[in-house]
């Protein structure tokens, strides 16, 4: 994503996944030389096995709002200089736009469709960066192409990439948070022949995103509102979490002439195990889960679960390479 705004380094041993938030920074690390004895694949889907050193929040409230500096801090704490960095923008950070793809040449599409989108963005176009990534091709019943355009306004994207240089950190690429997701919850259905995709749900205070994957592809995403707390003690509105997906799905199976997902898993701010309630769990057709993140990777012993669904789409972020080398075998994922 991006590509034009940075520069591909080779970090030597360690990616760092950062994840843009308006409350802070989520930091992920994966450590190249780190070799867990066991890897723990409890479903079977772990290829090639991988293993999270770190996960941490660097908040702008204990740090008085100076970000550049506390995420400096962290690095030299951590001996991480010069160490590769995947960035993911925050949901405030972009706007992530479906569209039919002009009929034009690969190299014109960036160009072709900035005009087709230039009444949906928020922005004036001139003040933008965009990206663009085309659906499968069979992510449309009309058979027309479709594309997601991801658009962030320029200044906002300059300033994260200085944060990232300044704190002594290479950059590497730079992501929207559905395709960092995509790095880490795709990596259940890498061993399964045939798969039928997967669907996540993460959620945040008042608002969840919803994206369905497959072969590591992007192929729907939706935002939508719900009155959820995101405290520890906050429940998931069943209600309103079951029509909003059922939604989702629907548009998915009709509008785009898909097969429903084998899962749909839910993570996000203080989501655990016992959010999911039977209610949710009998309220669709397709089963709904909670993301067992130690299904995916190995993570530190020490751990905190709430702080790891936090990280979650750093964690994505850290494991880019991992995961598009390991679809790329299949053919898939661009």
């Amino acid at each position: 994503m991006l590509a034009k705004w940075f520069s591909r380094f080779g970090g030597k041993n360690a990616t760092v996944g950062i994840e843009l938030q308006a409350e802070g920074l989520a930091l992920a690390v994966r450590n190249q030389e780190d070799n867990p004895e066991s890897s723990s694949s409890a479903e079977g889907a772990l290829a090639p096995a991988c293993y999270i050193s770190q996960v941490t929040f660097l908040s702008h409230a204990s740090n008085d709002a100076k970000p550049a500096l506390a995420l400096t801090q962290w690095v030299d704490s951590q001996q991480l200089k010069n160490a590769r960095c995947n960035l993911v923008l925050g949901q405030g950070d972009y706007q992530l736009l479906l569209v039919e793809a002009p009929d034009v040449d690969a190299k014109e599409l960036r160009h072709a469709i900035r005009w087709r989108i230039k009444d949906l963005v928020n922005i004036p176009l001139e003040k933008a960066v965009l990206d663009v990534f085309l659906l499968p091709r069979d992510g449309s019943r009309s058979g027309k192409a479709m594309a997601y355009v991801a658009v962030a306004d320029k200044s906002r994207i300059e300033k994260a990439i200085a944060l990232v240089r300044d704190a002594g950190l290479q950059l590497a690429a730079i992501d929207v948070s559905e395709l960092a997701l995509r790095n880490l919850v795709c990596l259940k259905e890498l061993n399964i022949k045939d798969s039928r995709g997967v669907a996540l749900v993460r959620l945040s205070e008042g608002a969840g995103v919803l994206s369905l994957y497959r072969d590591g592809n992007l192929y729907l995403t939706r935002q939508f509102s719900i009155r959820y707390g995101a405290g520890l003690l906050d429940d998931i509105p069943a209600e309103s979490f079951l029509l909003e997906v059922q939604r989702s799905l629907d548009y998915f199976e009709r509008q785009m002439g898909q097969v429903p997902p084998a899962s749909l898993y839910v993570c996000g701010d203080n989501i655990s195990a016992d959010k999911i309630t039977v209610e949710l769990q009998r309220g669709l057709s397709v089963p709904v889960k909670y993301l067992e993140l130690t299904s995916l990777v190995n993570l530190p012993q020490n751990s905190e679960e709430p702080l790891a669904h936090l990280a979650v789409a750093a964690m994505g972020g850290a494991l880019r390479e991992d995961t598009l080398a390991a679809f790329s075998k299949r053919g898939a994922a661009d």
